[in-house]
């Protein structure tokens, strides 16, 4: 799909979003707008997640900011910061403006720094929104103030689909460098295929699953990307959602777990049931290590067909499918008891046995970590002097189209 840079960004052909427009995927109709305040009529929001309790707030920012619909303005981090937390090991990390927020409710044990409130997450945009009322009116009011103090209003930033909250985002910056990779050139790159656990943190069933593609670092070095310096990739979805690695667990090869069966169906029944199990599973036995060499994936087929295009539910706002591609991480550990399947934490589990199997927070969950339909690797830290770029209709015109793009440090065009 041929695409032209126009005032900094990269514009998506108008044929090609009328016809995701069409199909339905591209956005999504709400009306109305509660919680946070102000507001009526229908807006149309594609990057915003209903269930969350930003939603009347992104709402509010895309009725008054119409022209931000579908941007990357039309999302969490407009508001959001993202920060830095240390581990049980006392090592830093950096969390991206999703991760940042869902630690409020899911703090990991034994990490400190994190944020206690959702106000401790908030950009100075954010906070300036906040104090002025979470409203339609409160953005209006603060449309003359510069919340990041460098030098530029927050409307003539929004205008320029620059972050208000960022000073280092502001009209004028020249767009970063971008690699774009079809999934044709992926599939022409040396593959890789690993059986494996997918272990959820919510959803009832975990899942044992063969995936096939590229090794993350052997896409990176096929493209010249070299990650001396680099901090940490973020691995984002369609809808803005993000998830943050480390170079070394992008590079890394993972330890070899084990393969646990009686759990699905035919053994525990479909109201106990909470592994789903594929057609094959290579004649494992219970506890039997897994002999595929694990690493950190970028999967265009499950089970030896290509997966599922990803699409936006326009009732919950969640995302359908899982491709056409799908980051995989594997366990990080071969402790047994740490990569063990568990129950989601909402599952119901009441007349079931085999309590010991209920969700455990400890277990690397790292199900959790795949990001469905990948569409941008970001290499962190980003460059000085240039402005990542936006695809004017979101992340969905790269669903289908069947590429992805890479940005950030150590690429260059």
């Amino acid at each position: 799909m041929n695409r032209k840079k126009r005032s900094g960004w990269i514009a998506v052909p108008v044929s090609a979003a009328a016809a995701l427009i069409a199909a339905g995927s591209l956005i999504a109709a709400f009306s109305g707008c509660g919680g946070g305040g102000g507001g009526g009529g229908s807006v149309y929001t594609s990057r915003a997640y209903k269930g969350h309790a930003s939603f009347a707030d992104s709402n509010n920012f895309v009725a008054v900011y119409p022209q931000a619909v579908g941007t990357r303005l039309d999302d969490c981090q407009t508001c959001h910061a993202s920060g830095t937390v240390k581990d049980a090991g006392d090592k830093n990390v950096l969390a991206n403006p999703c991760t940042y927020c869902h630690y409020v409710i899911h703090p990991p044990e034994g990490w400190s720094n994190l944020p206690t409130n959702y106000g401790d997450t908030l950009n100075p945009y954010g906070v300036a929104y906040h104090n002025a009322g979470r409203a339609q009116a409160a953005l209006l009011s603060i449309d003359k103030q510069d919340s990041d103090a460098d030098g530029y209003t927050n409307g003539s930033e929004i205008k320029d689909l620059r972050y208000p909250g960022d000073a280092g985002s502001h009209p004028g910056l020249p767009l970063c460098s971008v690699l774009q990779v079809t999934k044709k050139q992926l599939e022409a790159m040396p593959r890789h295929t690993q059986f494996g656990l997918g272990n959820t943190s919510k959803q009832q069933f975990d899942f044992y699953e063969t995936y096939t593609g590229v090794r993350i670092v052997d896409l990176l070095n096929a493209k010249g990307i070299n990650l001396t310096g680099a901090t940490n990739v973020d691995i984002l979805a369609p809808d803005g959602f993000a998830q943050t690695f480390t170079v070394d667990e992008i590079t890394k090869e993972y330890p070899k777990h084990r393969f646990y069966s009686g759990f699905g169906v035919a053994d525990m029944g479909a109201d106990c049931a909470f592994v789903e199990y594929p057609k094959n599973t290579y004649g494992l036995a219970y506890g039997q290590e897994i002999p595929d060499v694990q690493w950190h994936v970028l999967a265009f087929q499950r089970d030896g067909l290509p997966i599922e295009p990803s699409s936006l539910d326009p009732v919950s706002g969640k995302i359908n499918g899982e491709g056409p591609f799908r980051n995989i991480i594997p366990p990080a550990s071969s402790d047994p008891d740490l990569n063990t399947p568990d129950r989601g934490r909402n599952a119901d589990t009441s007349g079931c046995t085999m309590h010991e199997w209920d969700y455990n927070a400890a277990k690397d969950h790292n199900a959790t970590r795949m990001v469905k339909g990948a569409v941008i690797l970001r290499i962190q830290p980003m460059p000085d002097g240039c402005e990542e770029f936006d695809l004017i209709n979101g992340g969905w015109a790269m669903i289908q189209d069947q590429s992805l793009l890479i940005y950030g440090h150590g690429v260059s065009e």
